[in-house]
């Protein structure tokens, strides 16, 4: 039995399929791409991403997939930013928690982890493409 490799993607491979489904926003119904964007979209990693040794296909539903992800992202990090929070967000430095804060985002991320569990990687990463995937939703 034999399993694909999981796509790899970089910042820079998510930011060029975020690139390329705006220049497709047209196609896009309540934020939703039809099965012919993301078979252009593969086509369009292929060609400008070709494979590595340690990387996997770019295939539509990998770039569905991954866009997915990215959407879940925005969604934590808008909830980041939100003054219900209590943090102070940064795309670019992340939540900056500090030794002054640790124990609150402790508890907004274990405590509370059912609500707010996909924050944890943004307590020291920023998220550069929240503006880029705003601009994709309705």
């Amino acid at each position: 039995r034999t399993h694909k490799k999981a796509a790899v993607w970089t910042t820079e491979e998510e930011g060029a399929l975020l690139d390329f489904l705006a220049s497709h926003l047209s196609q896009a119904s309540d934020g939703n791409f039809k099965k012919a964007t993301w078979n252009s979209a593969a086509a369009h990693m292929a060609h400008n991403y070709p494979l590595g040794p340690d990387n996997s296909n770019k295939t539509a539903e990998s770039c569905e997939q991954k866009f997915k992800a990215l959407k879940k992202s925005y969604y934590t990090v808008t909830n980041l930013k939100s003054v219900a929070s209590g943090f102070a967000y940064n795309n670019k430095h992340s939540a900056m928690i500090s030794l002054d804060n640790a124990n609150l985002w402790d508890q907004y991320v274990k405590v509370m982890y059912q609500a707010h569990k996909d924050a944890k990687p943004f307590h020291n990463s920023g998220f550069p493409h929240f503006t880029s995937i705003e601009l994709l939703l309705p």
